[in-house]
């Protein structure tokens, strides 16, 4: 059953069929919203429009998270943890994550039936954020009032955490979510009395393209003046009769979740310490009026989905984003470049040029640079390997003296290093036609000088990374195992225990110990798991 344009009848913009709490059921339908749909390649619209059921199932992840004090540990190499608040987390482009808000028109009539397209001239969302409105005055109050309760609230997740709150412990439990409450009751005992509000804010363009501020706004005006992103409908291909947009009226747009655009002091429109919220509409067409391309075509009214949930935005340097999609770095082959080296200036690919009286020189006498000036012009060439192989040089440089002097422990985690197993060039590859199919594999139908070169750099790896007791075990062990003697080769390439404290000595296995206590290098694509396909009910069909 499709509505009729013409119609009088209500319109209701909710969420889209197969996300309904109970699909098929026009009463869990009146009551959804709008819902984000993550995709995990740039190609997420093609796979949206083939399968709209088709998309990421959210995961711890995916919430925000505070910074809380976690469980003091002898060997911890920092008392800080994150606590995860239930708000959704919206990963960046550069995680390699993309998001969809899809809504459905329905008819507010008995068994809830799709509406007629035809009856819409303008769809679209907006996104808006709710900011606290505080007086200078109750500021300081309020963020005190708020620090006593993030404590509170972090003493009572720490018992439910370690299941304190179900054990001996309940009386102390009792005792913190009290304290909690009487948090809350004091935060909000200073928000009435200052007059503190949240406020509902839209983005409002600027005179200027690419500028704009955000202003008070309705919850649902009958106008607004608001920056608009477009819904595109879904239109599913007739040939496809279970498609999961087949008889159904579903739109979609693309959620933002960056940009370019400031406000007036140079604020960009989206940050992550801001709480984000949708909200869709369309416009309902009057048929006397001609469809026009332009927007408010008609002056019909406006049809406005309820918010969708609150999220945030993650920051650019979030680990579980950036764990999302790694980068690699190829670092040069030192004895590739130096049989490469072009003449002098021939193999340069970077050229800087230093204007008059802007070039840096100093004077070395073996020692230390010295009489440092500013002075002349210069244009130099650089070749890309250069700069990569002195900017790798100075991270590791000074890496330990950040950790040392800073007392950074923590930034150990941020690194793990494994040597090359081993590496067989592109030469012999070709003329053997190695097929690795099942990760490490050196079943190589070798002459017996080939076969002694590949051992010979595989034992140069084991004596790199074990004692040489172990080294010398691993080859008598393996001596008839040339597959299994490489993959041994896999192991931590740095060893922080020499300059660690002596309490973080235990942190950090040394390398001749039992082969179990070794790591190996840890995943960094995780497995994509999709919802499950929900078949079309016969009341929706």
């Amino acid at each position: 059953m499709s509505g009729d344009a013409r119609c009088e009848h209500p319109w209701k913009l909710v969420g889209p069929w197969y996300r309904w709490s109970k699909p098929g059921i026009p009463a869990a339908g009146r009551l959804s919203r709008p819902i984000f749909q993550k995709y995990a390649s740039a190609t997420f619209m093609d796979e949206f429009l083939a399968e709209p059921q088709r998309s990421l199932k959210y995961k711890d992840e995916d919430q925000g998270h505070r910074v809380v004090p976690g469980k003091i540990s002898k060997y911890a190499l920092s008392n800080l943890r994150l606590e995860r608040t239930g708000v959704r987390k919206l990963f960046l482009p550069t995680h390699g994550r993309f998001y969809l808000v899809v809504c459905e028109l329905c008819c507010d009539l008995p068994g809830f039936p799709g509406a007629n397209r035809d009856g819409v001239c303008e769809a679209g969302f907006v996104v808006r954020r709710r900011r606290v409105e505080a007086p200078p005055a109750a500021r300081k109050q309020v963020a005190d009032a708020l620090v006593e309760l993030s404590a509170a609230q972090a003493k009572v997740s720490a018992f439910q955490t370690l299941g304190l709150d179900k054990m001996s412990a309940s009386v102390q439990m009792k005792e913190q979510q009290e304290a909690q409450q009487l948090a809350f009751g004091k935060l909000r005992e200073i928000a009435v009395g200052f007059g503190v509000s949240i406020d509902l804010q839209g983005w409002i363009p600027g005179a200027l393209p690419g500028t704009g501020s955000w202003q008070t706004v309705e919850e649902t005006p009958e106008e607004t003046e608001e920056a608009i992103l477009p819904l595109y409908p879904l239109i599913p291909d007739p040939a496809k009769p279970r498609h999961s947009a087949a008889g159904r009226t579903v739109w979609f747009g693309v959620v933002p979740t960056g940009g370019s655009d400031q406000d007036d002091l140079g604020n960009p429109r989206f940050d992550d310490r801001s709480l984000y919220e949708v909200r869709c509409f369309v416009r309902r067409h009057r048929p006397p009026c001609p469809k026009k391309s332009t927007r408010r075509d008609c002056r019909g009214p406006l049809v406005w989905s309820e918010a969708t949930e609150r999220y945030q935005l993650a920051p650019h340097f979030d680990l579980e984003g950036t764990n999302l999609k790694p980068v690699n770095i190829q670092l040069p082959d030192l004895k590739a470049l130096e049989a490469q080296a072009l003449p002098m200036g021939e193999s340069a690919g970077v050229r800087m040029i230093s204007p008059p009286d802007s070039a840096m020189e100093f004077d070395m006498d073996g020692t230390e640079p010295k009489n440092g000036r500013v002075e002349g012009a210069a244009i130099c060439s650089f070749a890309i390997p250069l700069i990569t192989i002195v900017a790798s040089f100075v991270l590791s440089l000074f890496l330990p003296v950040v950790v040392f002097l800073f007392g950074l422990w923590f930034l150990l985690r941020l690194k793990f290093c494994i040597p090359p197993i081993v590496s067989i060039d592109a030469g012999l590859v070709a003329a053997l036609d190695v097929d690795f199919k099942a990760g490490i594999d050196f079943e190589l139908d070798l002459d017996v000088s080939a076969k002694l070169d590949l051992r010979a750099d595989i034992e140069a790896q084991l004596d790199l990374n074990f004692s040489p007791d172990v080294s010398a075990g691993l080859k008598t062990k393996y001596a008839n195992d040339l597959n299994a003697l490489a993959g041994l080769t896999v192991d931590l390439a740095s060893d922080f225990r020499q300059s660690a404290p002596p309490e973080l000595a235990e942190a950090f296995p040394p390398h001749d110990s039992a082969p179990a206590a070794r790591k190996s290098l840890p995943s960094v694509a995780p497995r994509l798991e999709y919802y499950e396909r929900v078949e079309r009910p016969e009341a929706l069909a």
